[in-house]
């Protein structure tokens, strides 16, 4: 979700996977509807129908950016080829960190995990500072 609906009960960030489901009057019919996991309280999933859904966003798979203030029960990290800029240790700590209960690292090239941890974000504001006069 990338915006709260009040109205299904659903915030943004909540993710639901849609599943093809069989139709409960029709044998053999099969119906799309979205799995939630329930946020009041009581576990379980409740079901939404795919056209009731305004703001989402479709995803196969999601960036560590994007999971920030999310966990999941098994995560996996897939490091790129090549070092970017982009991957730093605060990146790898947090894409480790959306796991609850498995991670899973997948390093295309062996050294990327161990460069990547040594790097740390830098922080540049562009602005420039100059001295006071007198």
């Amino acid at each position: 979700m990338t915006r709260n609906d009040y109205g299904l009960g659903l915030m943004n960030g909540d993710i639901g996977i849609t599943l093809s489901m069989p139709q409960a009057d029709e044998p053999g019919r099969q119906v799309l509807r979205v799995a939630f996991p329930r946020n009041d309280g009581q576990g379980g999933v409740r079901f939404v129908l795919p056209s009731r859904l305004n703001d989402v966003e479709t995803v196969y798979a999601m960036t560590v950016h994007k999971s920030q203030g999310s966990e999941f029960e098994h995560t996996a990290l897939v490091l790129p080829e090549a070092l970017n800029p982009v991957l730093t240790k605060e990146l790898i700590y947090t894409g480790i960190t959306r796991a609850k209960q498995v991670f899973t690292l997948v390093e295309p090239r062996a050294g990327v995990f161990e460069e990547a941890v040594r790097r740390r974000v830098k922080r540049l504001s562009g602005l420039m500072l100059e001295a006071p006069e007198g």
